[in-house]
């Protein structure tokens, strides 16, 4: 399948955005001592936040870290990255995430 160098660029999500980038995800139990929701498990999606060189993985981030931060991939979201961006995520050690 060829995108051509139309409007949009190259790639299916625009000009220069050629892979994406998948948060990581936890599983996570309930806070109960309820014997039947002991065994009952949710995946959560984990924020990587890219501020310089330095990418931090936090779970619940605040507004003000999110603005703060050069990129912002919050978890349970798929994200159209470039080149550049995938090489820092990769240098960081999430190379796995990325497609």
């Amino acid at each position: 399948m060829s995108y051509g160098d139309g409007r949009y660029g190259l790639g299916p999500y625009g000009q220069g955005y050629t892979q994406t980038f998948t948060p990581p995800r936890v599983s996570e139990g309930m806070a109960t001592d309820h014997p039947l929701f002991r065994y009952y498990r949710i995946e959560r999606g984990v924020s990587v936040l890219v501020t310089g060189s330095t990418v931090t993985q936090v779970q619940y981030p605040d507004q003000e870290a999110v603005q703060a931060a050069d990129f912002a991939y919050l978890g349970g979201h798929i994200y159209p990255i470039t080149q550049a961006e995938a090489d820092t995520l990769t240098a960081a050690g999430y190379g796995a995430y990325i497609t």
